[in-house]
């Protein structure tokens, strides 16, 4: 019984996917229509995504890189002496 529910359940699944990717192909052939899927277009989506990566990269200090040089430092000798 569960299984026939789990079949039933991923065929109106299925039959939703196959409808949202046909009209997916049609909102892109507008898009396309309308000269905005053109090379510049997608150039511009390039940069945001690069910018957005960019805005999400931590910096570190000159202060804060010698501390966890010096931390990694005292780590390794640790380790070299359990052997």
């Amino acid at each position: 019984m569960a299984n026939s529910r789990f079949r039933a359940v991923l065929s109106t699944l299925q039959n939703e996917e196959s409808i949202l990717q046909s009209q997916l192909g049609k909102v892109r052939d507008a898009i396309a229509a309308l000269g905005g899927a053109g090379k510049d277009y997608q150039r511009r989506q390039q940069v945001r995504k690069v910018k957005a990566v960019a805005k999400n990269v931590r910096r570190m200090t000159a202060a804060q890189k010698k501390a966890v040089s010096d931390r990694m430092k005292k780590y390794w000798q640790e380790r070299k002496k359990k052997k």
